[in-house]
């Protein structure tokens, strides 16, 4: 296997991205993570959801379990879909800027 690079090509795994969009990314994982597994605490004790202002009178097994296996792996792609869509123009504006220094 043949491993040179044509001259001006950029190999996808030695792109250089910089370290704060990687941390922005990690940054935006780690609230989401945290943000369904306290909405799914709530809906398991009762309580106010965060950010969506539901009030949840009573804790039910049924509301949990559906907020387990069905609402958050929807929040959590929305978010992913969102948070790709925000960073990945940003991603290769500054990826072509550190291309164009080489």
């Amino acid at each position: 296997m043949n491993n040179t690079v044509r001259p001006g090509w950029v190999r996808a795994d030695r792109t250089v991205r910089p370290g704060w969009v990687k941390d922005s990314a990690l940054l935006a994982a780690v609230t989401m993570g945290i943000w369904a597994t306290w909405c799914s605490a709530i809906l398991l004790i009762g309580g106010r959801l965060p950010l969506l202002e539901l009030q949840v009178v009573k804790g039910d097994i049924l509301a949990f379990l559906l907020m387990l296996f069905i609402g958050e792996p929807i929040f959590i792609t929305l978010a992913y879909w969102t948070t790709m869509l925000i960073l990945l123009p940003i991603t290769l504006l500054t990826a072509g800027r550190a291309r164009n220094r080489s």
